[in-house]
């Protein structure tokens, strides 16, 4: 339990400066932590920069979906289950 209230408190003063962040709800942020965890690694160590917290736009939460929107003009939806898509 003390490893997910510091896990939080990092999450929070990470990502509390992006748009839409504080607006999902606990679920959603928990969702979106291993889905952008996921996400983050599957891509190539010299491409994950312009994909880092610092790269992040703003966040979108929906019922089911999470849409994050990068500063080079790239969103994706994060589903359940920890996939993502890219949209247009």
């Amino acid at each position: 339990m003390v490893l997910k209230k510091v896990q939080n408190l990092l999450r929070a003063f990470c990502l509390e400066y992006i748009t839409g962040y504080n607006e999902l709800s606990a679920s959603q942020k928990d969702s979106f932590d291993l889905t952008y965890k996921k996400h983050l690694s599957s891509i190539h160590e010299k491409e994950r920069i312009p994909y880092t917290e610092k790269y992040i736009k703003r966040i979108d939460g929906n019922i089911g979906a999470i849409k994050v929107h990068f500063e080079n003009g790239d969103r994706y939806v994060y589903l359940p289950e920890c996939k993502w898509i890219k949209v247009t």
